[in-house]
């Protein structure tokens, strides 16, 4: 519930947090690589270093969805 309340307020850290969870599929939820690459993208879009990291992680290993290599140097680029 705490977190839920974060992401509604647009909180990066929480919303990258949340992304990581899907990602893996921890703290209960499925995983879901669609789903958690589009709170990375909402995180990065706030501001998130970290999100940036980890869409290009996502697009590095291309579970789920497409892989692309020039769009995860792309993201890690921007990360740095």
């Amino acid at each position: 519930a705490m977190i839920e309340a974060r992401v509604a307020k647009k909180d990066p850290e929480a919303i990258y947090f949340l992304g990581q969870k899907y990602f893996f599929g921890s703290l209960g939820l499925q995983k879901d690589m669609r789903k958690a690459v589009e709170l990375y993208s909402e995180a990065a879009e706030l501001g998130s270093a970290k999100a940036l990291f980890s869409l290009g992680n996502a697009y590095e290993l291309g579970g789920g969805f497409q892989q692309d290599e020039a769009k995860a140097a792309e993201f890690y680029a921007k990360a740095a």
